[in-house]
């Protein structure tokens, strides 16, 4: 195994140096020049702001918004800048690591913070951290850039996100989020303000797994995570919110992506299309596969996806957008050859499509100087299905499970003056869940008997409504306080809840600030829960409260240092007393932890960052059972990244991952039951597994040549080739002897990818 990890490594190297001494020979002509261009806009009303500037720091060049707040800024040298952005009474704005092409157009966005009435007569730097005023604390936004030059990624928003403090890895195989002792199944994501439910290809609802994102980073405008303490207008999950914005299109030349990696072939495009409107369109294929037949592996797993967004105004004050996703994952499997811990272990022939859409229209107006609305309307549909079987019967388990969901929500933003603020909003939700499954009979290696069973739910369509009001004020100079209510009511199992959160912010000093955040949050049951026991119409929404308090400092306007301490208080959660599929709301426990993290903008060449984080996580089933260590429970995690551009369009990254195990049930034991040998199992989670740790690198390498660039990259996981542990597989022999199997991550692995750009 290590032979075959090692030929790969070399063979990916000699194919890199080859394009790198390729390009690098052949011959450059002079650089056509390219273009920056965006908007500026006033972060609380979305007005426009005519007459702001913006300038490329240490250029003479610039230019000032014109009266729809829009910029052009032409002639620009093909290479990496810093924009800043201005204008009197407004705080500036900074953003980082803007690279421009030959013959392209880039395209920044600026939303400036009115500032406080004591600073507008003092010299104010420009912020690169700015953040919601209603989201003080555990908030963290991240660019596409910062998303494509990440090592250890693949160029993945997700695998990105689990570098972040509070956020545990379930490994290099999976790309889901395990943020602050939660489940992958406690996370939102959105998509230009449409809900996704399963953001990751091959992660399916209730699962861990999940290789990668199914959104193409270079459509990303930005994406705000926020692990704790959100705001009232997020709903329906207890751990953390993941808040992608899709770019618009831009409005001055038409831009053309290919790339090519591990995870596939792609192809994007962005550009106008007629007057006052613009696209931008992704297309990938992915080619696991053509891999896996390549290496005669028995699974072939294929995916694609679409994402597309397309921009209108109608006038200055009210703009449409029409966003839209697809997705398809497909595996198949036949013969003997088994993965022992995959959930169809026993069957030797698999077939399974996973599938989603969704298909959505913004409405942005700005409805006075002081107010603007947005009203979103969308369509997602969501399934797969699934056959398992043996030579004989192919068909022996099995499901096809689907949820459509028909969404409108509204909000409406009113800036009363620059003190107070206030956000007023709802949502309404018509469901339609399907799920038909079946299965035999089933003994696990423990002797525990699950009868077989066929289940087919189709009930009428429900409804979710929601409610919601938040205002943010200041109530002296240096303290900010954001309150908000919230009321949703699930008309499936008739469970009403109100949600209450509040946030502070104290200003100690220009740089530094304490934060404090409390709030109620909670989480519906999920189609997949309801669907297997009519007596699971009973179940009522898991609860979480959030307490949460930090400390930010920024140590210089492109670095900043934060310390975070959380108490998460559980109960009401949704657990399975035996091997049947009747569920009550008898859980509870909670998390609580410590985080520390500095960070780094990609300024003068250099960007760093660094995190520790110490956490437990604890659950118990039932008010009379004892507490226990929760699955994605890892007490101690450190990140460490670094990257730097050593010139010649070369940039060299590095990340080192370290966390303490995930918990695990272990075998402890065999016994003989009726001549057949079972697996005695210890206390619940009581084991784990052996740390985890590994060391990534990245090299990058830019070539731009008269009309169109060139770029390369090799990022090398697992350098020292650390065999990390993912799980055991534990049976017994003829004899009753206890086996341990274990299962590994990866090993040292290469991933090799090239992008041109038109």
């Amino acid at each position: 195994m290590k032979n075959k990890s090692i030929y790969i490594v070399r063979t990916s190297i000699m194919l890199t140096v080859f394009t790198l001494s390729f390009f690098t020979n052949s011959t450059l002509s002079q650089n056509a020049p390219g273009i920056i261009s965006g908007e500026v806009r006033d972060v609380l009303t979305k007005q426009p702001l005519p007459g702001a500037n913006v300038i490329i720091v240490g250029t003479n060049l610039g230019a000032a918004c014109d009266e729809n707040g829009y910029y052009v800024i032409r002639n620009v040298k093909p290479a990496k800048y810093t924009l800043k952005s201005s204008m009197i009474s407004y705080e500036p704005s900074a953003v980082a690591d803007v690279v421009v092409n030959p013959n392209r157009n880039q395209t920044v966005i600026f939303e400036l913070r009115p500032m406080a009435a004591e600073l507008k007569e003092v010299s104010v730097s420009a912020d690169y951290f700015s953040k919601p005023v209603e989201n003080p604390v555990s908030f963290r936004t991240i660019t596409p850039e910062e998303i494509r030059r990440s090592p250890g990624s693949a160029e993945d928003i997700f695998r990105v996100m689990q570098s972040l403090p509070g956020v545990a890895t379930a490994g290099a195989k999976s790309a889901q989020l395990i943020v602050r002792g939660g489940s992958p199944d406690e996370n939102l994501t959105l998509i230009d303000n449409i809900e996704v439910y399963n953001p990751i290809h091959f992660a399916r609802t209730g699962e861990s797994m999940g290789i990668i994102s199914i959104v193409n980073p270079a459509l990303l405008q930005k994406v705000d995570f926020l692990t704790g303490g959100f705001p009232v207008k997020y709903s329906d999950k207890m751990s953390s919110v993941f808040d992608m914005t899709l770019r618009d299109g831009n409005k001055e030349v038409f831009n053309t992506d290919a790339n090519l990696n591990i995870a596939g072939f792609g192809v994007m495009l962005d550009g106008p299309l007629i007057k006052n409107s613009n696209i931008v369109f992704s297309l990938r294929r992915g080619f696991f596969d053509l891999l896996t037949a390549a290496l005669n592996k028995p699974a072939a797993p294929s995916y694609y996806d679409a994402v597309g967004k397309i921009s209108y105004d109608i006038d200055n004050k009210n703009r449409i957008s029409l966003v839209g996703f697809y997705y398809l994952d497909q595996i198949e499997r036949s013969g003997t050859v088994k993965e022992a811990t995959s959930s169809w272990s026993k069957y030797d022939y698999l077939t399974r499509d996973d599938y989603g859409t969704a298909l959505g229209i913004n409405w942005r107006s700005l409805i006075s100087k002081n107010a603007f609305s947005l009203v979103t309307a969308s369509y997602t549909s969501n399934g797969w299905n699934t056959l398992q079987g043996t030579e004989t019967d192919r068909t022996l388990k099995g499901d096809d499970i689907r949820e459509n969901e028909l969404s409108l929500k509204a909000e409406v933003n009113y800036q009363m003056s620059p003190q107070i603020d206030f956000k007023i909003g709802g949502q309404m939700k018509m469901i339609d869940s399907r799920n038909n499954s079946w299965s035999p009979e089933t003994i696990t290696n423990n002797g525990a008997v699950i009868p077989a069973s066929t289940i087919s739910y189709q009930p009428e369509p429900t409804t979710k409504s929601s409610l919601f009001l938040q205002s943010s004020f200041r109530l002296a100079d240096p303290i900010v306080v954001s309150a908000g209510l919230r009321y949703d009511y699930f008309a499936l199992t008739t469970d009403n809840n109100f949600s209450p959160r509040i946030s502070l912010s104290y200003n100690f000093t220009d740089r530094t600030v304490l934060n404090l955040a409390w709030g109620k949050y909670y989480q519906s049951p999920a189609s997949y829960q309801v669907a297997p026991d009519p007596r699971n119409l009973l179940l009522k929404s898991s609860y979480a409260a959030h307490y949460v308090a930090g400390l930010e400092h920024r140590i210089s306007n492109d670095t900043k240092a934060s310390l975070e301490v959380y108490h998460k208080e559980l109960s009401n959660l949704i657990v399975d007393p035996d091997v049947s599929d009747f569920l009550i709301n008898t859980g509870s426990g909670y998390a609580q932890g410590i985080e520390f993290a500095i960070q780094k903008k990609f300024t003068d060449g250099f960007v760093g960052s660094g995190s520790y984080s110490y956490s437990i996580s604890k659950r118990r089933d039932g008010d009379a059972l004892n507490l226990y260590n929760f699955e994605y429970e890892r007490p101690h995690i450190l990140n460490l990244i670094s990257g730097i551009e050593i010139g010649s369009g070369w940039q060299i990254g590095a990340k080192f991952q370290y966390a303490s195990g995930n918990p695990y049930t272990p075998a402890v034991g065999v016994v003989k039951r009726n001549s057949t040998f079972y697996i005695v199992e210890g206390t619940k989670n009581s084991a784990r597994y052996p740390d985890y740790h590994k060391l990534d690198i990245r090299a990058d390498k830019q070539f731009v040549f008269e009309t169109w660039s060139f770029s390369v990259y090799l990022d090398l996981w697992n350098v020292y080739n650390k065999e990390n542990v993912s799980t055991y597989s534990f049976k017994a022999d003829v004899n009753g002897e206890l086996i341990t199997t274990p299962r590994y991550d990866f090993g040292i692995m290469p991933i090799l990818g090239f992008t041109a750009r038109f």
